[in-house]
C-alpha cells in the first residue's frame, strides 16, 4: 500500500461521500454562511460585532475544508476491493475477542478513517496489522488496559 506521498487511497464508498460533502459544503453551507455573515456586517461597526467575527471564521474553515477535499479528490486512488481469502483495502472483517466479543470493521483509507463507523485506517498499528492476514489468524490489539489477542472469524 505504499504510493505517492499525494495519493489519497479511498473506498468507493470514500470517494462518493467527499464527493456528496462537497456538493453540500459549495451549495448549501456557502450559501448559509454567506447569509450569516452579509447579517452580522449589516448590523455595523465590524471591530465589536463577536458575531461577524465568528461568521468570518465559519466561512473560512468551510472554504478550507473544500479546498482539502478538492485536493483529496484530485489525488484519489480508488481501491477496488477484490474477493480474497486475505485482508485487504477495503475489507471488511470480523474478530473475536476474549472468546465471545466479535468487532466488525473495514480497513479504509486515512481520510475515511472512523472509529464510531468501525473504519480504521489500513496505515494504523491495527489496520496495518490486519493486512494480509487469514480467516482463523491471530492479532494482538494494543488496548488502554493492556494487550488482547482476537482471531479474525469473517473476511468479506
Amino acid at each position: 500500500m505504499k504510493g505517492d506521498k499525494s495519493e489519497v487511497l479511498l473506498t468507493k464508498e470514500g470517494h462518493l461521500k467527499l464527493k456528496k460533502e462537497l456538493e453540500h459544503r459549495e451549495g448549501a453551507i456557502r450559501k448559509k454562511l454567506q447569509d450569516t455573515l452579509n447579517q452580522m456586517r449589516s448590523q455595523g461597526d465590524l471591530k465589536e460585532n463577536d458575531g461577524y467575527t465568528m461568521a468570518v471564521d465559519d466561512f473560512q474553515s468551510n472554504e478550507e475544508r473544500i479546498l482539502n477535499i478538492r485536493k483529496m479528490l484530485e489525488n484519489a486512488v480508488i481501491v477496488q476491493k477484490r474477493k480474497s481469502s486475505t485482508v485487504q483495502f477495503g475489507s471488511h472483517v470480523s474478530i473475536e475477542c476474549k472468546g465471545k466479543i466479535v468487532r466488525k470493521y473495514q480497513i479504509v483509507g486515512e481520510d475515511e478513517t472512523n472509529p464510531l463507523e468501525g473504519k480504521i485506517s489500513y496505515k494504523s498499528p491495527f489496520g496495518s496489522s490486519l493486512l494480509g492476514m487469514k480467516k482463523g489468524g491471530k492479532v494482538t490489539i494494543d488496548t488502554p488496559s493492556g494487550k488482547m489477542e482476537c482471531k479474525i472469524v469473517e473476511i468479506e
